[in-house]
């Protein structure tokens, strides 16, 4: 029969097991991280950062890759037959034949006045069947579900000389003006491979609070990275049918890209520019 002496005793040793107890533990988690730490490379860290930072800047030499330049980029113009009569001028004045890719999407083939089609403007294609389309979304404004619908086809008709190699989406209208140089070297500080969504914001404050200060407005121009235009136009009629009740292209493709996770980010370098005429 132990004495209550040795009792105490025993009693006492497991109180101060219980004591270390947690020392232990912090030490072993410590050692562990330490061990993490020695094992990981410092590149891996860095590609998770990469991976989960939607805003992060990343130069080209991190990237290992070439910087971007012109041919990274493919445009897709939306536009109507009948105003392109008076709206070409607009995209020839920055339009580079041979070296600018990408294509105008018309709402119908250009009538006989506007063909042979000049080497200066870009090479257009018909935009798909927006009846089909607004049938199948049960869309409230076909002219809506059109422009929506142009970031699918321009992802899927990009030329395949440049589809290995294409880095950025750039959708506008066909009175559109892009300084393209300036265009390349802003986009030429993000990493194409994370999902980006550039734009700006209107200059006409009540446009901002009437539509939304979170989206990009298309007048101006709007840039998606590779990656996050692949993703909308594999989901395009999908987000058509969530938002068949938008009366406005930009507030919805807003939308459809905040439901893929991304956000708008801002530039102060797209401008929308109002013109208002008096009626006489």
């Amino acid at each position: 029969m132990p004495s209550s002496h040795s009792k105490s005793a025993v009693i006492g040793g497991y109180k101060g097991l219980l004591l270390c107890y947690p020392v232990l533990v912090f030490l072993t988690l410590v050692l562990l991280l330490q061990i993490g730490i020695w094992t990981c490379p410092s590149s891996s860290s860095s590609s998770l950062r990469l991976m989960f930072s939607s805003s992060s800047y990343s130069s080209p030499s991190s990237l290992n890759e070439s910087p971007t330049n012109l041919s990274h980029l493919v445009f897709g113009l939306l536009g109507s037959e009948k105003a392109w009569h008076h709206r070409k001028a607009y995209i020839e004045s920055w339009w580079r034949p041979n070296a600018t890719v990408g294509f105008l999407l018309l709402d119908k083939p250009p009538g006989a006045e506007l063909l042979p089609w000049p080497p200066s403007s870009p090479p257009y294609r018909v935009s798909d069947n927006v009846s089909r389309v607004v049938e199948e979304t049960n869309h409230v404004n076909p002219r809506v579900a059109r422009m929506v619908h142009g970031i699918m086809e321009t992802v899927r008709d990009a030329p395949q000389r440049v589809t290995r190699t294409l880095r950025w989406v750039v959708m506008g209208d066909d009175d559109s003006i892009f300084l393209v140089d300036n265009l390349v070297d802003l986009l030429a500080q993000y990493d194409h491979t994370n999902y980006y969504y550039l734009g700006g914001h209107s200059e006409f404050v009540p446009a901002n609070y009437y539509f939304s200060f979170k989206q990009a407005f298309g007048g101006a121009g709007m840039v998606l990275s590779f990656p996050l235009a692949l993703a909308m136009a594999d989901g395009i009629m999908d987000c058509l049918k969530r938002y068949s009740h938008l009366n406005s292209a930009d507030k919805t493709t807003g939308y459809c890209i905040a439901d893929l996770g991304v956000y708008l980010s801002p530039h102060q370098g797209f401008h929308q520019v109002y013109t208002c005429r008096k009626n006489i």
